[in-house]
């Protein structure tokens, strides 16, 4: 839409130029015409059409300014839209993580329901038991089917925003892991340089006219302000990536030391040495630091992105 849009904008310009210098051609056709016959004539057709040409060059002048500035919004709105669409996956991916864990919660509550039941057939339990049992599995398959619905929703205008329609049969592909290698080369002094010249607010802050000593002065005061800003968010984005990724390394020696307790668990529950209510508890447990280990993963490639699309030009320094 914004490509047409500026399309419909600049096209008058270009038939201006291109009519203008039709003219010119025309002109000075008329001028050969006559150049021998009559010198006055050639003359004044000869100056019309130089006049008609240096008017198509005022045009081209334009179109050249016109493109320029909408080389750098297509640019900027580019990249704000893929770095949209990269949000809103990893929203779908956060989401994603905790249905594995929903879905134990929702087995794990019916579990429960089931033995309450029994256990009041026995005399073991009440009926108040049973009813705050079924609550919990009533809320369980509530939660199960608020985040069925969540996901329904976040792949659909996934779909959407990347040229399907919604009711496609789309494969989502597997969440992605952090790049380590990618941290390590992150320099925020060295980015700074690059993301000062990215940044579409300095680019136009650099645009702007200082012709007066007044709007120079103005001008440059307003730039450095900028810079100081983007300075200062480099440096955060930066510190959130270290952050983020010491919580990712905590997460995945946690998940280890989880897993192989699962593992013993399993084992126990194969040979009859648990009992399934006991072994979804204990798979509770499991899922829940499996599900933090994924959110950690993809909470640090959120900030990975956050600094690269800083450096890409799309911090907000205004």
């Amino acid at each position: 839409q914004l490509v047409q849009s500026i399309d419909l904008n600049i096209r008058p310009l270009e038939d201006a130029a291109a009519s203008l210098r039709g003219a010119a051609d025309d002109m000075m056709a008329d001028a050969r015409g006559v150049k021998d016959d009559n010198p006055i004539l050639y003359q004044v057709y000869h100056a019309a059409a130089k006049g008609y040409r240096e008017g198509a060059k005022n045009f081209d002048k334009a179109l050249r300014s016109a493109r320029s500035g909408t080389r750098s919004i297509l640019n900027s709105t580019r990249k704000q839209l893929t770095s949209g669409v990269q949000q809103l996956m990893l929203g779908y991916y956060q989401a994603l993580a905790s249905r594995e864990l929903v879905d134990t919660g929702a087995e794990l509550a019916q579990a429960a329901y089931d033995s309450t039941v029994t256990q009041r057939n026995l005399g073991m339990a009440t009926d108040a038991d049973v009813e705050a049992a079924e609550k919990s599995l009533q809320s369980a398959r509530s939660g199960q089917q608020a985040l069925s619905d969540q996901l329904t929703s976040l792949k659909q205008q996934l779909q959407y925003m990347t040229g399907w329609s919604y009711d496609a049969q789309v494969e989502v592909g597997q969440a992605p892991i952090p790049d380590l290698s990618g941290i390590d080369a992150m320099n925020p002094e060295t980015d700074l340089t690059r993301a000062i010249g990215n940044n579409y607010t300095l680019i136009e802050q650099r645009s702007m006219s200082g012709k007066s000593t007044a709007n120079h002065t103005v001008k440059f005061r307003t730039m450095d302000e900028s810079e100081a800003k983007l300075k200062i968010q480099m440096e955060a984005l930066y510190q959130a990536v270290l952050e983020g990724r010491m919580s990712y390394e905590a997460a995945l020696t946690a998940l280890e030391s989880a897993r192989i307790t699962m593992n013993g668990n399993e084992l126990k529950y194969q040979m009859g040495m648990l009992g399934r209510l006991e072994y979804l508890q204990l798979k509770t447990v499991y899922l829940q630091q499996k599900m933090a280990a994924d959110q950690a993963a993809l909470a640090l490639v959120q900030d990975m992105e956050a600094y690269y699309w800083a450096v890409e030009g799309l911090a907000d320094v205004s």
